[in-house]
């Protein structure tokens, strides 16, 4: 077990396509769960005030990337 997180770090997995976009949902779902934990007064509003925010963060991650390929687009 060891060894094979020692080779992750020495030789990285290389993730293309949607795979990116796959990494993204748990990271900001993560994120979401932390800050709403903090912000929430109460613990039974957590989970849908978190589900939520990962969902915009997603959408505004996926708008960014859309105004960015088009600006590409349009420049090239």
């Amino acid at each position: 077990m060891v060894e094979f997180l020692h080779d992750l770090f020495v030789r990285p997995v290389s993730i293309s396509g949607l795979g990116r976009l796959g990494m993204l949902l748990p990271l900001a779902l993560m994120i979401s769960v932390v800050y709403k934990t903090i912000r929430c007064e109460r613990l039974k509003s957590v989970p849908l005030a978190s589900l939520s925010l990962s969902l915009l963060i997603v959408g505004g991650m996926l708008a960014i990337g859309l105004v960015l390929l088009v600006t590409f687009r349009l420049l090239a």
